[in-house]
């Protein structure tokens, strides 16, 4: 039996891609570590059964940091509510943590560290996103400019903050360099595979009770602009109709949804299997029984850790939209 040691390290995520993640970088390397998980209080509306990440052991403890009650006024008050919340929730001092990972480092949770001077390993927002920071500054300025500008102000898109020690990444998804000790290579696709079956198992049980049995011959991975403010529901909608007519045509098709995204593909492509269940689209080849051999997607990020698994056919949106 593995002794438990005595360190704790501290986790912090905000999407499903992170919180699959952070699962699996604690398996893989803090597994006898006791654990704490800090997650938004939003994700319950898409993962109510969070608490199952304790029962399962994945976590010794979770907590949800409210974040929707963080008032966006000024620098001042958002530390002030982070600092308080913080200290309200968690029965830990900040410095006893060993080790402590930020996925989704532009959210306020990491100004507490830099103020409290806690040196923090950062992960990139989603598999590639590191090398297309930018992206993802654009689309949290349309919704919360005042959140996108202190997440600017301190690095926290690109890593680029003293504090930052480490920076964990997709390596062969980015086109910038990240060679040197500063960087430090992680693929969710690997790590899936690493793990013994049963603790596999175990995972995907937490995010999806039954395997998926289809009939299709390619998976349709959907993007949430609209969620994002990148364009309307409509613009959306007219973009995933034309695709229908276009490159999807008599394709036998399903559909991977996002789990941010809110359209009725049913409605838009009502011969084809769309997937209820939440969860990241990582877990898919252990989901589908007879697994399509083609993924069709905009620039998806979750096709990044499907490539030994999948043929990915990207398309260009611009062709479409």
């Amino acid at each position: 039996m593995n002794r438990i040691s005595d360190k704790y390290v501290l986790y912090h995520a905000v999407s499903s891609y992170q919180l699959l993640e952070v699962i699996l970088h604690r398996l893989l390397y803090h597994k006898n570590d006791r654990s704490v998980l800090i997650l938004p209080d939003f994700i319950s509306r898409k993962y109510p059964q969070y608490q199952r990440l304790k029962k399962a052991h994945f976590f010794d403890e979770v907590y949800l940091f409210p974040y929707l009650k963080i008032p966006h006024e000024s620098e001042e008050t958002v530390k002030n509510s982070v600092r308080r919340a913080y200290e309200r929730l968690i029965p830990h001092e900040i410095k006893a943590f060993s080790d402590v990972y930020v996925a989704g480092a532009h959210f306020y949770f990491s100004l507490y560290l830099i103020d409290q001077r806690v040196p923090f390993t950062f992960l990139e927002d989603a598999a590639g996103m590191l090398n297309r920071w930018e992206e993802l500054y654009r689309a949290l300025k349309i919704n919360y400019p005042f959140h996108a500008e202190i997440a600017l102000k301190y690095g926290l898109f690109n890593g680029d903050n003293p504090w930052i020690r480490r920076v964990i990444c997709l390596k062969r998804a980015q086109s910038q360099d990240v060679s040197g000790e500063h960087y430090l290579d992680f693929s969710v696709e690997d790590a899936l595979a690493k793990l013994p079956y049963l603790e596999r198992e175990r995972l995907i049980h937490f995010f999806v009770r039954k395997k998926i049995r289809t009939s299709a011959e390619a998976v349709l991975l959907t993007q949430h602009y609209a969620n994002l403010g990148v364009m309307s529901a409509k613009e959306q909608e007219y973009l995933y109709r034309r695709l229908r007519e276009t490159v999807l045509k008599n394709q036998r098709l399903i559909i991977k949804v996002h789990p941010d995204d809110t359209l009725d593909y049913q409605a838009i492509f009502p011969e084809s299997q769309v997937i209820k269940d939440v969860f990241p689209a990582e877990l898919l080849p252990y989901l589908l029984r007879k697994k399509p051999p083609v993924i069709y997607t905009f620039d998806s990020t979750g096709c990044e850790n499907l490539q030994k698994h999948f043929c990915i056919k990207k398309i260009r949106r611009d062709r479409h939209a």
